[in-house]
Parts: structure tokens; C-alpha cells; sequence
């Protein structure tokens, strides 16, 4: 009994001191580079959603975050692709991509004056959860204020194979299991 007490005040403390601090998908972008045989082919997500936990106090400190992917409004700017990528998707099955952040390590920089210029660098670790099948995702990213809002920059690479997705393959044509995403994420500051 005293554990389970000690645990709700502890998620208690934490959310009293963390705001949420709802992403603008307007001016955040999430896009991805497939790799195939004889050339890359680039694509973007169109509708994705999140929010960020901040330190009231830190503004640019983030203590957690989810980003939720609608799959079946991904484009690699091709119909025919996209119909295929949506059916190796599995769509209907398996609507959302999701990323939950879990942990933020402050690697260099000053949080509280970074900029563009001078961005504050960071050490990510979350889950990424891809076809119903959730791996552990670590990556750098950077991370500045712009008045009101905080923006977060970074690269990673996922394997599609880790998701247990099939490989794809056409005649003599195959696309490479690594994804590579870049995310340029802009929260709203409380």
C-alpha cells in the first residue's frame, strides 16, 4: 500500500511540474529517404500530431513527448508508390506510427540561450512503435527557442525488418530495409 501511494505522489509530482506543450504541425515537418536498387526516393508525412512535456521553469528542458503518424497519409509524391507503400503498411490494420520520447540527455551546448545558430545538442531515447511492434529508438538531436515556440531538429534511421515488415521486392528491383527520417518538430511553449 505505502508503494503504490509513494508511486501516485511521485506521477503526481512529475505532471504538476511538467505543461504540455502541443506540437504545430503547420511548421513541423517529418520526412523519410527510402533506398532501392537503382535510386532513392524521398517522402514526408502529411498529418502527425504530438505534444511534449516541458519544465514550466526550463521551457526547452522536454521530460517526455509523443508523436503519432496517421501511415495512411504518407506520400512519396508518386501514386502508384504510395498505393504500394500504403498496402505494405497495412493501413487498415496498423493506422498509426508512434514515437513516445522517454528520456533527454543534455549533451552540449547552453539550453537556455541555444539558437539556430548555437543549438543546445541532446541524446533521445524513446520507443518507436511501426506495425504494432515497438523497439527502442536512440538518436541526437538538437534543440533552440524561437520566442514562444521550442524546436527540435535531428536525423535517425529505422529498420523496417526490426517491425516485421516484409522486404519489398519487384522483379529486379528491391528497396532497402533502412529508413532514414529527418524531424524538424515545433512545439508551442505554454
Amino acid at each position: 500500500m505505502k508503494t503504490a501511494a509513494l508511486v501516485a505522489l511521485l506521477i503526481f509530482a512529475v505532471r504538476v511540474n511538467a505543461a504540455d506543450a502541443p506540437l504545430d504541425s503547420t511548421a513541423s515537418s517529418l520526412k523519410f529517404t527510402g533506398h532501392a536498387f537503382l535510386h532513392d526516393f524521398h517522402g514526408e508525412a502529411k498529418e502527425f500530431r504530438g505534444t511534449a512535456q516541458v519544465d514550466p521553469a526550463l521551457p526547452e528542458l522536454v521530460r517526455g513527448a509523443s508523436l503519432d503518424i496517421t501511415a495512411a497519409k504518407m506520400t512519396t509524391f508518386v501514386d502508384a508508390r504510395d498505393h504500394n507503400m500504403i498496402a505494405w503498411l497495412n493501413v487498415d490494420a496498423n493506422p498509426n506510427i508512434r514515437f513516445d520520447l522517454v528520456k533527454v540527455k543534455l549533451l552540449r551546448g547552453d539550453l537556455a540561450h541555444a539558437t539556430k545558430d548555437q543549438p543546445a545538442h541532446f541524446e533521445v531515447s524513446g520507443t518507436f512503435t511501426l506495425n504494432k511492434v515497438a523497439k527502442p529508438l536512440e538518436t541526437e538531436a538538437t534543440a533552440w527557442r524561437e520566442g514562444n515556440k521550442l524546436v527540435v531538429e535531428g536525423t535517425t534511421q529505422i529498420d523496417t525488418a526490426d517491425h516485421g515488415l516484409p522486404e519489398v521486392r519487384t522483379f529486379f528491383l528491391t528497396v532497402d530495409k533502412q529508413v532514414d527520417i529527418a524531424f524538424h518538430l515545433v512545439f508551442d511553449l505554454p
